[in-house]
């Protein structure tokens, strides 16, 4: 990685923390440079808005995340059901040394600004695509190994469990407790019962 591209990941990680913990709108250019530690006009060397920079940052986040995912979902030491059992488990225990706070930033984002920016917007739907990948790929691996039933239809399967699991974030966030985690870990182990 180049030192133009060390500069860029620092002003990326930098503005997600600030951006996924106070939002698109609240979240100033001079403050993701002064956190980044570098001074205003450089921003404009690597984006071309706030806009672009909240783009780029979408796939930014998409890229890791989906790295994560496919690193628990692809984990051959683990029956496909295991895995994504063993995924939502991990990631509610995440939410919840977070004090139920943070949710997930694209939904954060989705919130915000999908009505009002179409690219941000398309963008963020893109996003949310990429990341239920993996899990309907496990989905289709426990289906052809046997864990699944062979008349469930897994696309329809994989589109509730992860809106399900996108609803859970957003009422653990309103309730800042975990029971909305919790209900979904509990219909998950019945939902994949074969």
């Amino acid at each position: 990685m180049s030192g133009r591209d060390d500069k860029k990941l620092n002003i990326l990680q930098k503005g997600l923390e600030i951006m996924y913990e106070k939002g698109y709108n609240a979240t100033g250019i001079q403050e993701i440079v002064d956190s980044a530690g570098i001074p205003k006009g450089s921003f404009y060397n690597y984006f071309e808005s706030k806009e672009d920079f909240a783009l780029q940052l979408i796939k930014y986040y998409s890229d890791n995340n989906h790295t994560m995912l496919l690193g628990i979902l692809e984990d051959q030491k683990l029956s496909p059901i295991q895995r994504i059992k063993k995924l939502y488990s991990m990631l509610a225990k995440y939410f919840t040394q977070k004090d139920f706070r943070m949710g997930c930033f694209n939904l954060n984002l989705c919130q915000e600004m999908a009505d009002v920016n179409e690219k941000i917007s398309h963008s963020l739907k893109n996003s949310l695509e990429h990341l239920k990948e993996p899990l309907t790929q496990c989905l289709k691996e426990a289906q052809e190994t046997g864990e699944i039933n062979p008349s469930q239809d897994i696309e329809i399967l994989s589109e509730f469990i992860y809106n399900s699991w996108g609803g859970a974030i957003l009422r653990m966030k309103a309730s800042r407790n975990a029971d909305p985690l919790n209900a979904f870990l509990n219909i998950l182990d019945h939902l994949l019962l074969k």
